[in-house]
């Protein structure tokens, strides 16, 4: 869970001066990177174990429950000071790295169910 709390507290500092409503922003996008990373399990079990893959309508079902969850966490009060207070006096050098692992694994969760279904279809 740490790592998703970086990726909001990152993302909720990016829509701060940005956006009416940044926790929910951050929290969407969180569910997001979490949507892509089961997506990349699931994948991985499949060609793995040889399992079929499920269908899509559970997919929307896991989409609802992990934007619910995250959209509760933020609107019931999430105090981003105690995130501000373990992350927030990170060097110039460590939050560059850090977003740069971030977008790298963005682009790599994305890309790899992409590139699965290009290339069993």
């Amino acid at each position: 869970m740490i790592i998703f709390d970086y990726i909001y507290y990152r993302w909720f500092l990016w829509y701060k001066g940005k956006d009416n409503d940044p926790s929910m922003s951050a929290s969407v996008i969180v569910s997001a990177y979490q949507l892509l990373t089961i997506i990349n399990i699931v994948l991985l079990t499949t060609v793995v174990l040889g399992v079929s893959r499920p269908s899509v309508k559970y997919l929307i079902g896991v989409i609802v429950i992990l934007c619910t969850l995250n959209s509760l966490r933020c609107v019931r009060g999430f105090d981003i000071t105690k995130l501000e207070e373990r992350w927030g006096n990170e060097s110039r050098d460590k939050k560059k790295l850090r977003a740069v692992m971030l977008i790298a694994y963005l682009i790599i969760t994305f890309f790899i169910p992409w590139i699965y279904g290009f290339a069993t279809n």
